[in-house]
């Protein structure tokens, strides 16, 4: 297996970590406080997002070059990982706006992982 997809690996199976955990803690939140339905999409929504980026930066850190295509790798990854979850378990293709949000959590990764190549050097 190469390094970049070593790499992808351990930034992808640090993503699901993460977001388990924060899955977690949103849950938590919401069960004992009164959040309400948007600020609880918004909430998810920028946890999401940190989770890539740290699971992108995690990914960048274990390669030295092209930090761009590891985290293009990691949130491709994701982003898949996500489409064949609701194609098979909730048996829904694709919802609405959710591309954008998509290519947002690519673009985390992506930053991510470029700010961890290099702070590796």
């Amino acid at each position: 297996m190469s390094e970049r997809m070593r790499a992808s690996l351990y930034g992808v199976l640090s993503i699901i970590a993460l977001m388990l955990i924060s899955s977690l803690m949103i849950a938590l939140i919401v069960n004992f406080s009164d959040m309400s339905s948007s600020a609880f999409k918004w909430t998810s929504f920028i946890t999401s997002v940190l989770v890539l980026m740290i699971g992108g930066f995690i990914g960048g850190g274990k390669t030295e070059e092209k930090g761009w295509m590891t985290g293009l790798i990691v949130g491709v990854l994701y982003v898949v990982g996500i489409i064949l979850y609701q194609f098979l378990a909730q048996d829904a293709w694709m919802y609405e706006n959710q591309l954008l949000y998509f290519l947002i959590f690519v673009v985390a990764a992506i930053v991510g992982s470029m700010m961890g190549v290099n702070t590796r050097k």
